[in-house]
């Protein structure tokens, strides 16, 4: 299949793709998607960089969060003609693939002609099948409310394209009251969340009449909101079972259905809890003089320091280990609190936004939980206590997790590779990958050797593991939101939990939930047949270099590749 040789260096991997043919060279001037350097034929080419600009079309975050900022000044649109246009174009598409005579064709284009058409087939699916923007506000305000994150974070030089693209909300805005016509009272809870998050972008733009008819608008789309009344509507939408067995199968590609991943899910459980009930755990630190000190002084920026000190240590101790290639110049990541339009999403803290792929910006952000000035003098000790002592507290598998090996690592790397890996990512090889870092980060020694510090990392894999339930189990209708935060958190004295973000992530991004397991499960199990095959030849650090240099694309991609095997229909 004229595979190149698989267990090579990270760095010749990078290098040698960048030397594959390209239909246009890469452009003088602000990288768009018209002039990415995208590898394999012509006709191959072309399709790529429509199904690019279409996703781009309904999710503009996609092209700010990866450095085409020119090419993210548009908004969604969702109306009856907007859809039928969409849905021709990616049907148009994926004819175009299916007449190329891509099983010819060496492996590395074979992948992306199949990476390609699952991202084709998705847009399709979420277009005609879906349709959650007929009850999720979300779907307008969330990738619009990304794109001016991305915008402000990594090209606050560049106002003009946040203007431009404020100019666009008051039309979107009036578009979305008119569409969205099912409602939830959890959709209409996350919208004016995700109003709010985005006047405080807007509110950063220079004076003029784009703001103030941005502004207005929100002003008016928030107070038609709010006064609606939730007790009338029902309290949440999901896509239904068969949309949830669909996208695991055609966009994740994964080799299991709802129920063997569950069944998966709960082998591994009890492996994980056993592991746990047997270990015996340190006493709690007490605080030093010196921390507590720390602690009583603690302002904004000590706060933030406390995450970046972390992540250099963790770093310093990578390099020591022989799991992977660092690259000599790693881009750095700095802590900030979590941007105000995120939080209706992800909670407070538990992000990134990495760096990025095209353009002069390399640097990475880890978006944290906000600085509280209330906090107690206990309360600052303790979080000096847990990033002085990260590897046994939780601090430690978060921050590899976030920062390095984890995502910052991973997504640092997608400079000069193939832009249908590097922009077209798959949630199961992104978060699959962190999750697997942290283990990677304790069979390395990064953690040390005790009982305490393996908890923190199991405890974490236990929580990714936990969230496959209540993300099966909502999204296909057998459980209430109710049933899944109690089950999550078993409710005290009779009193019901309150559904938190982590759970109302399963009905604002259905199957998100279940990549962490979904993808380290494929690592593994990827990494175990390597070492089969290979034998006494097989690295460790070879095979990683290896998975990272394919980028965030499918494990089912990757593995066909990996093991000589055929890239899967």
């Amino acid at each position: 299949m004229n595979a190149r040789p698989v267990l090579v260096s990270l760095l010749a991997l990078l290098a040698s793709s960048t030397a594959l043919a390209s239909s246009k060279p890469a452009a003088e001037g602000p990288p768009r998607i018209a002039t990415l350097a995208i590898p394999g034929d012509k006709r191959l080419v072309r399709i790529a960089r429509d199904i690019i600009a279409a996703k781009v079309a309904l999710n503009p975050d996609l092209a700010a969060s990866i450095g085409l900022f020119d090419d993210a000044v548009v908004v969604p649109s969702y109306t009856p003609a907007a859809v039928a246009r969409q849905d021709k174009r990616f049907a148009k598409d994926l004819a175009g693939l299916d007449a190329l005579p891509w099983r010819t064709w060496a492996i590395d284009q074979q992948i992306d002609v199949r990476w390609l058409k699952a991202n084709a087939e998705d847009a399709r699916h979420r277009l005609t099948v879906e349709r959650l923007w007929t009850h999720r506000y979300g779907e307008y305000l969330e990738p619009t409310a990304d794109a001016f994150i991305s915008l402000t974070t990594y090209a606050p030089d560049r106002v003009d394209l946040r203007v431009r693209l404020a100019a666009l909300v008051p039309a979107m805005l009036a578009e979305m009251l008119e569409q969205v016509t099912t409602p939830t009272a959890r959709d209409l809870s996350t919208g004016i969340g995700l109003l709010d998050g985005m006047r405080v972008a807007i509110e950063q733009l220079p004076a003029g009449p784009e703001r103030a008819g941005a502004e207005a608008a929100i002003t008016d789309a928030r107070a038609r909101l709010a006064a609606v009344d939730p007790s009338t509507l029902p309290e949440f939408a999901v896509i239904g079972a068969d949309s949830y067995a669909w996208k695991l199968e055609h966009l994740l590609l994964l080799p299991w259905t709802p129920a063997q991943l569950v069944q998966r899910a709960t082998d591994e459980l009890a492996v994980v809890q056993g592991q746990l009930d047997t270990m015996s755990l340190e006493e709690p630190l007490l605080p030093t003089e010196a921390e507590v000190a720390r602690g009583a002084a603690l302002d904004e920026a000590g706060f933030l320091d406390l995450y970046d000190g972390v992540v250099a240590r963790n770093l310093a101790a990578l390099r020591a280990m022989d799991v992977m290639t660092v690259p000599a110049a790693m881009p750095p990541m700095h802590a900030r609190e979590t941007p105000d339009a995120l939080v209706p999403l992800t909670g407070d803290g538990g992000s990134m936004n990495p760096p990025l792929a095209f353009g002069a910006h390399t640097d990475g952000w880890w978006n944290v939980e906000h600085y509280d000035p209330a906090w107690t003098p206990d309360q600052r000790t303790n979080l000096v206590v847990s990033a002085a002592h990260a590897e046994i507290s939780g601090m430690g598998p978060y921050a590899v997790h976030e920062g390095v090996p984890g995502h910052h690592l991973q997504l640092s790397l997608l400079r000069g590779m193939d832009p249908i890996h590097s922009i077209l990512q798959d949630g199961s090889a992104v978060e699959g990958w962190a999750l697997y870092a942290e283990q990677l980060f304790w069979d390395g020694g990064g953690f040390g050797p005790t009982d305490t510090a393996k908890a923190k990392m199991l405890r974490s894999y236990r929580g990714r593991i936990r969230r496959v339930f209540y993300d099966v189990n909502i999204e296909s209708g057998t459980w209430t939101l109710q049933q899944a935060a109690d089950w999550k958190t078993p409710p005290a004295d009779g009193q019901h939990t309150e559904p938190d973000p982590d759970v109302l992530r399963s009905i604002n991004w259905p199957t998100q939930l279940i990549t962490y397991f979904a993808g380290k499960s494929q690592i593994l199990a990827l990494r175990e047949e390597v070492r089969q095959k290979q034998g006494a030849a097989y690295s460790e650090r070879a095979f990683n270099d290896a998975l990272l240099a394919e980028g965030p694309i499918p494990i089912a991609l990757i593995r066909a590749k990996m093991l000589g095997l055929p890239v899967p229909e």
